[in-house]
């Protein structure tokens, strides 16, 4: 136990769930009492973020019992627990069901992929608010069909819902989404929307959208243009041809046309846009000063570092902010010189920009941001000031943060009681306790953190007596919402000291000591029972303890290769894919003729898109695929194909796209994109006959019937 990042981070989330499990019990037991319905909801709510699996039976009656409130439904979504999944999608089938928008939100939080069809089926439901958590749900799960049904929406008749889908395919950066997107601008009427859609095409970085780009630059309306001009300088053309399309725009009456050119020709043209800094700088007008504040923040130039510091003295304060922006891009940094006297600035937020500057120069005093700490009344510039302090662990701002709460601050409170917890000022905070006021759910949550910090155990044993003591509902209200803070904060152990790991870590030996007793009482529970009892629950959806099961069985039997694929799979299926990834990885590392292993490792891969982890899995386990296992085969080579297909290896795709089309040739996710492969490197013809094959069997409302006629127009 000595090196306590080495033990599993799930441990000490276990032992402080264990640790509050009294204040649990107290919420639990509260909700069999006659109390108003915000407590109940509120103490719903609490359950739901401490995430212990004793509690999910009571979440499920509630979601059944109030069926016509929001707060059960939420309590679930924090909960991420994929029991549930399939009664909130049973909810989801009654057309009269209420909260569906939550529903469907609380499902893309689960992540759990055997929602994934319905929330297709809700892209087009009447309520914009479905529509638009289906499409963000669909976007955290990832798979196959998502970017042909997200692209669906482009034809929405409510702006809102299009510029969120394109945000989305944005992110998503799958060259599926290309020719839909390519339609969407040339139909558009709204330049608002024009502009927005040239910016998600600029992502994709292809030199077969110049086109697209240089119809944007002629356009009539300023935002389309400087997002045609910014779209343009991401490709990979020559730098004359651009330099020869873009150097009109110099001197544009748009500042952001202007700023962008300048951004897009500062290698390719570095003269004439020095010039053109020169001209903005020495304009009258601030907004124009500002542009080339923000050009200098995104370029290398020879004058960049001297123009940077007249910037700095500039008489407009958006001016300064902006120039303070451009000086943290620096190569040399810059002086603190500069830097003093902005945090004496008449603007906030200038003061706010300077500290955030003085966070990235190694050795600026800190004597400085003491000082500004003391006399400062700015909650934005005290907040950045206490991250200096914190980041550098300045023990001597201790007695400046305890004076300032003992004046009990409205809003700093939080900050100044979190600042403490992190400075480890254990004796100050068990000080302040009197000046915190009222208790108040925000400010109390923010201590209590801050004592556990500081290994202060006896926090869950205070939370649970305040609990049971509290009779006034107003009183409980505020101490059932502190539980649950607590609750979802001991879930992060990447938040935790060093010192509150030394604390929970004695919990933890206690719980492992009674893991190794397993291997005395195998004769009482034979390991192939406890295994196959593990498995039944699995089977039948009872994951949480299914896991709890093959955790001690893992625990006392590292080597079982089953246990272990099941722990995985199971981790999975509740959605806590870091862990099952984990699991799975090295089940494949130790046995890499462990297909299943591999497959559901690949799975998780291909929802997170990462598509050389995909391509390499995959390539390890092909060789012990039987060649009779079609169904293997089609998940393998399918995956794979498309894993080569995202990374450019076209000719690679083409050979797992086609390998798969042989064990189901009516695959067509796999036969469009073995299309888009030969488009790709040009061999149109075998393109176009896929292509013609698709479009006869595809349905006719298919929004990849209209790529696939899109594609072939090209062809």
């Amino acid at each position: 136990m000595s090196d306590l990042h080495q033990i599993e981070s799930f441990r000490y989330v276990k032992a402080a769930r264990r640790l509050l499990r009294p204040a649990t019990t107290r919420l639990e037991e509260l909700l069999q009492n006659d109390i108003s319905d915000e407590l109940r909801f509120e103490t719903l709510l609490s359950l739901g973020k401490i995430g212990d699996n004793q509690s999910l039976p009571t979440l499920t009656k509630a979601f059944d019992e109030y069926a016509d409130y929001i707060e059960p439904i939420t309590a679930l979504g924090y909960f991420k627990s994929s029991t549930p999944v399939a009664r909130l999608i049973e909810r989801l089938q009654n057309p009269d069901a209420l909260h569906k928008e939550e529903i469907v939100r609380v499902l893309g939080e689960i992540g759990d992929p055997q929602a994934a069809r319905p929330l297709m089926e809700l892209l087009h439901d009447e309520d914009r608010m479905v529509r638009y958590y289906s499409a963000r749900a669909l976007y955290k799960m990832g798979g196959r069909d998502v970017v042909q049904s997200l692209c669906g929406l482009l034809n929405d008749p409510d702006e809102w819902i299009v510029i969120n889908v394109l945000e989305i395919l944005s992110k998503l950066k799958d060259p599926e989404a290309v020719p839909a997107l390519v339609g969407q601008f040339e139909i558009a009427r709204d330049s608002r929307l024009k502009a927005i859609i040239v910016s998600s095409l600029a992502t994709f970085a292809e030199a077969r959208l110049l086109k697209t780009f240089e119809s944007g630059l002629d356009s009539f309306d300023p935002r389309i243009q400087a997002n045609s001009v910014e779209a343009i300088s991401y490709l990979k053309i020559p730098a004359l041809e651009m330099k020869r399309k873009l150097k009109k725009f110099y001197g544009h009456s748009n500042n952001r046309v202007r700023a962008n050119v300048c951004i897009a020709l500062a290698t390719a043209d570095s003269e004439a846009v020095t010039e053109e800094l020169q001209t903005m700088m020495k304009s009258s007008d601030a907004s124009t000063r500002r542009s080339a504040a923000y050009v200098l923040a995104r370029i290398a130039n020879d004058k960049r570092e001297e123009y940077v510091h007249q910037l700095l003295r500039d008489e407009n304060f958006g001016v300064r902010k902006m120039a303070l922006k451009a000086a943290l891009s620096l190569e040399a940094g810059v002086g603190v010189r500069e830097i003093r006297p902005l945090l004496s600035d008449e603007s906030q937020w200038v003061r706010k920009e300077a500290v955030e500057c003085a966070i990235r120069i190694e050795d600026f005093p800190d004597q400085d941001i003491l000082d500004l700490l003391k006399k400062e009344d700015s909650a934005p510039v005290i907040s950045c000031a206490l991250d200096y302090v914190v980041s550098r662990n300045i023990k001597e701002a201790i007695a400046n943060l305890f004076d300032r709460i003992k004046k009990e601050p409205e809003e700093e409170m939080p900050w100044l009681i979190a600042a403490l917890g992190h400075l480890g000022a254990r004796e100050e905070l068990l000080k302040i306790k009197k000046f915190l006021g009222t208790v108040r759910a925000e400010v109390f949550s923010e201590y209590y953190k801050a004592l556990l910090l500081n290994g202060e155990l006896a926090v869950f044993d205070e939370v649970a007596t305040a609990l049971n003591e509290k009779k006034r509902e107003n009183e409980l209200l505020s101490w059932v919402r502190i539980a649950g803070n607590i609750g979802s904060y001991v879930q992060l152990p990447e938040k935790f000291s060093n010192i509150l790991l030394k604390g929970l870590a004695e919990e933890v030996g206690r719980d492992m000591e009674g893991l190794t007793t397993l291997g005395t009482t195998s004769a009482e529970i034979p390991e192939s029972d406890l295994l196959s009892q593990s498995i039944e629950l699995f089977t039948g959806g009872d994951f949480a303890k299914a896991r709890e099961l093959l955790e001690k069985l893992v625990s006392a039997q590292p080597d079982n290769i089953e246990a272990r694929y099941y722990l995985g799979h199971t981790f999975y299926s509740l959605g806590e894919m870091k862990k099952a990834s984990a699991m799975l990885a090295g089940i494949v590392d130790d046995e890499p003729s462990h297909i299943n292993a591999a497959v559901l490792l690949g799975q998780i891969y291909f929802r997170k898109k990462e598509w050389e982890q995909l391509a390499s899995c995959y390539e390890r386990v092909q060789q012990y695929v039987n060649a009779d296992d079609k169904k293997n085969l089609i998940r393998i080579y399918g995956a794979l194909g498309l894993a080569y297909f995202h990374q450019k290896k076209y000719a690679q795709a083409i050979s797992a796209l086609s390998r798969g089309l042989q064990a189901n040739p009516r695959d067509l996710s796999s036969s469009y994109h073995l299309a888009l492969c030969y488009y790709a490197i040009e061999e149109s013809e075998k393109a176009r006959v896929i292509l013609e094959g698709l479009r006869k069997t595809l349905p006719p409302d298919s929004q990849v019937l209209k790529n696939v006629v899109e594609l072939l127009q090209r062809i």
